[in-house]
């Protein structure tokens, strides 16, 4: 494959998570569909981009497989399992955010600069993400537990999601080239 082929795939996966991410931003308004089947359905769609632009890069396949190999199970997950209700869900979410910090953190000190900074700026979203969901939990637990599930708490959840593909798809449309290209 060439490596302007290469960069085409991978730039056009980023462009497709930025897409997803706007599904992400309005999953508050979906009103006919269960969140956990937009969510799980969000995800997986992410991860099959995501494994497609981990098959055209040179040296950070495994951990780009990783990360969306991870996005992935965390989508059929969700988009299987009738009974997953909000709970569930959210630990998906924070499970899924640890596992792509890692495989991030990885590729970031096996590579070398510009895509360095990129994997760690996209690693340390995903993880402030990951920790900004479990700070809130105890008080996400009350308020469900008092109200339910209320729109404020999808809101927060959706920008969480929306948050975290941005930071993938610009990372895969600003790094394209770079990873194109790069050699062992």
């Amino acid at each position: 494959m060439s490596d302007q082929t290469r960069k085409l795939i991978i730039r056009t996966a980023g462009v497709i998570i930025i897409l997803l991410a706007l599904g992400a931003a309005l999953l508050p308004m979906e009103r006919h569909l269960p969140g956990r089947l937009v969510v799980g359905c969000l995800l997986l769609a992410a991860g099959i981009v995501e494994l497609i632009a981990a098959m055209a890069r040179r040296c950070h396949q495994p951990s780009a497989a990783i990360a969306g190999a991870a996005t992935v199970l965390a989508g059929l997950r969700l988009s299987l399992d009738p009974h997953a209700s909000f709970f569930p869900v959210l630990n998906m979410v924070i499970l899924w955010l640890v596992i792509r910090t890692a495989a991030l953190g990885f590729a970031a000190n096996r590579s070398q600069q510009p895509l360095r900074r990129w994997f760690r700026i996209v690693a340390t979203t995903d993880f402030l993400l990951a920790v900004t969901l479990l700070a809130g939990l105890p008080i996400t637990l009350v308020v469900y537990g008092l109200f339910g599930t209320t729109s404020e708490i999808v809101a927060t959840f959706a920008w969480i999601l929306a948050i975290s593909f941005v930071a993938n798809g610009a990372f895969l449309v600003a790094a394209a080239p770079v990873e194109a290209c790069e050699r062992e």
